[in-house]
């Protein structure tokens, strides 16, 4: 049963997807439970309710509780992946902080520079570790790795992103482009950039981004032209499309679900 045409035995898939506990993350766990992945999840903050109804035989999902800036974190939930499901074909990054939308005069020195990091930390460093362990595992079987960008990556206005969050996912785009070169041919590297989807997302001092989400709602409408507010199962799947034969011929590139805002 090959997900990505890779070398690995008979057996089904198995992903990691870290950030798995809400929002897109969650979203994309239940996915990919529905779609006969077998699925190991690293988040800080785990749910209390950490049932997924596409886990019918109730032994698809695995939950890891960690930090995506410690790098045993990472390697406690790939080996989990390995030693409980066989290997690993799908590494996904995910785990992510908001700034609120600070620009660079809103704060002091200090302030700004605790935000930044955090958000830096999180957003960028979280996924140069979790490239670094899933690496090996994924040559081995001929797998890939699909990061979460943002409108962000591209664009610096009207989309809520303050210059720490900005700054983050700019930077994460560099992350998906030189690995994609960097691990190039054993495995793939992609990336979803969605735009205007009411999450989850927390800022790095933990306030939800999207609390007044009647009002982003209605923003956003007006912004993309198709008018369009998506919701993170909307998203999930492309994140199975870039890990399977269907994109066997992609790496490097970022699928943008935004409802047009690029075309703006």
């Amino acid at each position: 049963m090959a997900v990505d045409g890779g070398r690995r035995a008979a057996r089904e898939p198995v992903a990691v997807v870290t950030g798995g506990a809400s929002g897109i993350g969650r979203a994309v766990v239940a996915d990919l439970a529905a779609h006969g992945y077998r699925v190991a999840v690293l988040d800080r903050d785990l749910p209390e309710d950490r049932g997924i109804p596409e886990d019918r035989d109730g032994d698809r999902v695995r939950w890891v509780a960690g930090d995506v800036r410690d790098p045993e974190a990472h390697d406690r939930v790939v080996d989990l992946a390995r030693s409980r499901f066989g290997g690993l074909d799908l590494f996904v990054g995910n785990a992510g902080v908001h700034d609120g939308g600070i620009g660079v005069r809103d704060l002091d020195g200090a302030a700004l520079a605790e935000v930044a990091r955090h958000v830096l930390d999180v957003d960028v460093v979280g996924y140069l570790l979790g490239a670094r362990a899933a690496a090996g595992p994924l040559a081995d079987s001929g797998g890939s790795m699909v990061f979460t960008l943002s409108d962000a990556s591209y664009l610096v206005r009207g989309n809520g992103a303050g210059i720490a969050y900005a700054a983050a996912k700019h930077a994460a785009l560099g992350v998906v482009r030189h690995l994609a070169a960097d691990l190039a041919p054993a495995v793939r590297v992609n990336a979803v950039a969605p735009g205007g989807v009411v999450t989850g997302l927390r800022t790095a001092d933990g306030r939800h981004v999207f609390a007044g989400a009647d009002e982003i709602t209605a923003a956003v409408r007006e912004l993309n032209p198709l008018g369009v507010v998506l919701r993170p199962e909307q998203i999930a799947p492309l994140y199975r499309l870039l890990a399977s034969p269907a994109a066997a011929g992609m790496t490097g590139e970022v699928l943008r679900p935004d409802g047009g805002l690029s075309v703006r």
